[in-house]
């Protein structure tokens, strides 16, 4: 049986993102962020699109390619690809795939990663099959904000003052008037994202990649913006975003500068936004992270967050 597959179309967002969802429960999408994301990419001259399997007038599947702001370069590709649970076994996936690869030949792609479940029953395999190799495995784990017990941790905020730290966020920066805030933000980030590890070379995200993707997200939540400051200097931040797709808080880049790791602040900071989390009445905290990002994964590890099955990153070669 043919499958048609073609670019979104107005009215086919809400499929698209239900879909995607349905494939990674774990980091849902609405309409509107979907939608966001590809305006976002084509603001920064960034190559990008959604493809959407279409039959009987209903979006069956999903596909899509983007570049990654933070480990940029212009023939490297990161894709999405998912089906319709109720229509699976239909070639839909087959598909969305044949047209996804020829879009990123037609964009002289040299590069493109996916990531798929470990325990996926399809995934691995048809992804395997379609010439791509498997390689790091990033664990996201979730945290019962309902059942946590900050108890051990009520002493951090003493334990930071001692060391002329202290936490602050970024509603309350703004409402300070801190000067710079967004050029300060930027730089703290870009300091602390450096080590963190990942599949591609980090490169520099631009202020004004920063301050679209990060500050003007509309699921940025200012007062879980949290950011450590000593003697003047910043020191270390953690984010939470709130998804339109679902009541869970998804967890932005946590990181401390060098000269202040193993000291205790992005303990403090996971705490702090804890704290920010339950004052939203937010069920659940998500995060991930590579299984090599040992220091953090010990951290939210202690929390109490708990592991979902790896999910892995499989590349493509062209």
């Amino acid at each position: 049986m043919s499958v048609p597959v073609r670019p979104i179309e107005d009215g086919e967002w809400e499929g698209a993102a239900r879909i995607l969802s349905l494939a990674q429960p774990h980091d849902p999408w609405s309409a509107a962020e979907l939608h966001r994301r590809g305006q976002e990419q084509a603001s920064w001259g960034y190559t990008a699109g959604v493809l959407v399997a279409v039959m009987d007038g209903e979006v069956r599947g999903m596909a899509a390619y983007g570049q990654n702001p933070g480990a940029y370069h212009p023939q490297r590709y990161v894709l999405e690809l998912a089906v319709d649970p109720a229509h699976g076994g239909q070639g839909v996936g087959g598909a969305l795939w044949a047209a996804l690869e020829a879009a990123l030949r037609g964009h002289d792609a040299r590069q493109a990663r996916i990531l798929a479940r470990g325990d996926h029953p399809v995934a691995p395999g048809f992804l395997a099959r379609r010439g791509f190799t498997a390689g790091k495995r990033y664990f996201t784990s979730a945290l019962d904000v309902t059942a946590f017990d900050d108890s051990p941790y009520r002493d951090l905020p003493g334990r930071l003052a001692a060391q002329g730290a202290r936490i602050r966020s970024l509603a309350q920066l703004r409402a300070a008037g801190t000067p710079d805030l967004d050029t300060r933000l930027h730089a703290l980030m870009s300091d602390v994202r450096g080590d963190v590890p990942r599949d591609d070379p980090a490169t520099p995200l631009s202020l004004q990649v920063f301050t679209d993707a990060v500050l003007g997200d509309p699921g940025l939540l200012p007062e879980a913006y949290l950011v450590a400051e000593a003697g003047g200097e910043w020191i270390g931040q953690t984010v939470l975003f709130r998804s339109g797709a679902s009541p869970e808080l998804g967890t932005g880049l946590t990181g401390v500068t060098r000269g202040w790791r193993g000291r205790g602040v992005a303990t403090a900071l996971k705490v702090a936004a804890i704290g920010v989390a339950r004052g939203l009445s937010a069920p659940t905290i998500r995060t991930d992270n590579a299984s090599d990002n040992v220091p953090m994964l010990r951290v939210n590890d202690r929390l109490g967050f708990v592991r979902d099955p790896a999910t892995v990153s499989f590349l493509r070669v062209f």
